[in-house]
């Protein structure tokens, strides 16, 4: 949220007033100035939150009680589970493991794209 309140305090406002002085409604002034400009911090924010849940392992572990530990489950906890919590398969942890790295990786790759884009401008 602080990314995105700070994306729009730095977004300029004269091109929302002229598309309203023009006759844009709000949702035309949304769609065709506000989203656009804010596709950039969109994306950051949006690669972020997809890397960090698909990471998320401590608080998966520790806070659901016993009982609802095998519903609360993520690729990072079962990785680590059947590899070093009881199950003793290093082989699927393996995998998982790389299933998590193939998940993570075309985001990344968007992220340092648009990362040298920007060092370029």
């Amino acid at each position: 949220m602080v990314m995105i309140a700070s994306g729009l305090s730095a977004m300029d406002r004269s091109l929302q007033e002229a598309a309203r002085i023009d006759g844009a409604n709000e949702w035309q002034v949304f769609t065709r100035i506000t989203a656009p400009l804010l596709m950039p911090v969109l994306l950051v924010v949006f690669v972020t939150l997809i890397v960090n849940v698909l990471k998320i392992f401590d608080l998966v572990y520790v806070i659901p009680p016993g009982n609802a530990k095998p519903a609360a489950n993520v690729i990072a906890v079962e990785m680590w589970r059947v590899s070093f919590g009881g199950g003793n398969d290093q082989g699927l942890g393996s995998a998982l493991a790389i299933l998590l790295l193939i998940l993570v990786l075309p985001s990344m790759i968007l992220n340092i794209r648009r990362f040298r884009q920007d060092r370029q401008r």
